[in-house]
């Protein structure tokens, strides 16, 4: 593979900036991507966003613009994926129009859990994170952990949203 693509990454998920960075690195190791997170001064990479409606969101993208990173890609929760459509306008709102780095949007279709609860073989009714809280007695501070224990063959065969994330991460 030739040069790394640095990116930034702003996520919804308090914890999810570690478990990107775990993910990352995995996907890396196993020739799934050649991605490094960009160095920002002042400020961690992944960077935790704000809840959505909140004006803080244009404000960290600009700044990680500064940073001149391949992309900007942000990472918010589906929610369902009859929200899809809109929670993905609500968060392209944010995004400043006259930007010069490329800003990729990134949904799951329900919540980063659903790739833990496929990698594990769990289906839910609700939420994958209440499948997982059932199960496995999880909490969101253990979200870290889990990257390391994706099964990304199960997860390139069965899960739209990884497929997804891979395809942006390769374009």
């Amino acid at each position: 593979m030739g040069m790394a693509k640095e990116i930034v990454i702003i996520t919804e998920d308090t914890y999810g900036g570690e478990f990107f960075k775990r993910l990352l690195g995995r996907l890396n190791h196993e020739g799934l991507a050649n991605i490094k997170l960009k160095k920002l001064s002042g400020r961690r990479n992944p960077i935790h966003a704000p809840y959505l409606c909140n004006h803080k969101l244009t404000k960290i993208i600009k700044a990680a613009e500064s940073a001149f990173p391949e992309f900007i890609l942000i990472v918010y929760d589906g929610d369902d994926p009859a929200n899809y459509g809109s929670r993905k306008r609500d968060i392209a709102k944010h995004i400043p129009k006259k930007t010069e780095v490329p800003v990729k949007i990134f949904l799951f279709e329900y919540e980063i859990e659903e790739w833990i609860c496929k990698s594990l073989g769990y289906s839910w009714s609700t939420k994958p994170s209440d499948e997982l809280k059932k199960r496995e007695r999880y909490t969101k501070s253990n979200l870290p952990k889990y990257a390391d224990k994706l099964d990304f063959e199960k997860l390139k065969r069965n899960c739209k949203s990884f497929r997804e994330f891979l395809e942006i991460l390769g374009d």
